[in-house]
């Protein structure tokens, strides 16, 4: 019994019908809805592994866009092929072989463009097994002024797809601010917004232990930047010098207030918030 690969996927997601039933399942590292986050002109991992681990070293490993006969990367015969490759990509892509022994075929591109943004798929197969998942790749840039006019003005003169700029954003410093009394404890709120991508957020002790969050809220306004709000009750005496953390983790920056709760629990006498910027 053969089977037909069509030459182009009109819609996503998109499976191949496959004579066996047996399938090799592909998973993304949690959480796999997330778009992965490359910044314009710097080079990014797409992952994709297989689960329950196994090794890949002797399977085709196909990375695509739209096309399955024109791929992103081939990887076949134990060598990678080139012949049918997009043009865009010649040169700048690399299965990370590194990793087949142990199931995992994540493909690094370089020198990301703005054109470089939308859905991949990673296809595994071999003689008797076979299975495909997707991922979404957007782009962000460090200053949207960099983007060539020509780029915008060829999108709306062509009416292509809209194009989507993500620049790059480190929010507001985070303002922790005492809401009152609950539990026996004190209960403080950390908020900060103007982030892109979606923030990391912690709450630290002195010694920079973490602590458990009571609750997090996120939104993302019309300009799709982030909004974040965490909120902890405070009950031990030990933990009166806290410090909320928001990092963007494309950056690699991060912000940082503390806080210093002066007096007996569950009352309070004096509060001093102190904050400062951190950047690593």
């Amino acid at each position: 019994m053969s089977m037909s690969i069509p030459s182009s996927l009109p819609q996503f997601p998109w499976c191949v019908s496959l004579p066996w039933t047996e399938r090799i399942p592909l998973q993304l590292p949690s959480p796999s809805r997330e778009p992965v986050i490359a910044v314009l002109g710097q080079d990014i991992v797409l992952p994709c592994r297989l689960s329950p681990r196994m090794s890949a070293a002797n399977m085709e490993v196909r990375w695509f866009r739209s096309q399955f006969l024109s791929f992103v990367h081939l990887y076949r015969d134990g060598k990678d092929q080139f012949e049918g490759q997009i043009p865009e990509y010649h040169r700048r892509t690399e299965l990370l072989k590194a990793g087949l022994t142990d199931g995992n075929v994540d493909l690094r591109i370089l020198s990301i463009r703005l054109s470089d943004e939308g859905r991949y798929i990673c296809f595994v197969s071999d003689d008797t097994l076979s299975e495909e998942t997707v991922l979404e790749l957007r782009v962000a840039v460090r200053d949207p002024q960099t983007v060539p006019p020509l780029l915008w003005f060829i999108h709306e003169f062509m009416e292509l797809t809209p194009l989507c700029i993500f620049p790059l954003a480190l929010g507001s410093v985070p303002l922790i601010s005492v809401e009152g009394h609950q539990d026996g404890g004190i209960w403080l709120v950390c908020r900060s917004a103007g982030w892109y991508p979606e923030p990391e957020v912690l709450w630290k002790d002195l010694n920079g232990e973490h602590l458990p969050s009571l609750s997090e809220t996120k939104s993302q306004g019309d300009n799709s930047l982030f909004k974040t709000e965490t909120a902890i009750i405070v009950k031990e005496q030990s933990n009166q010098h806290l410090s909320c953390y928001f990092r963007n983790t494309v950056l690699r920056q991060e912000k940082e207030s503390a806080v210093y709760i002066a007096g007996e629990f569950p009352l309070m006498s004096h509060t001093q918030i102190n904050t400062r910027t951190k950047t690593t």
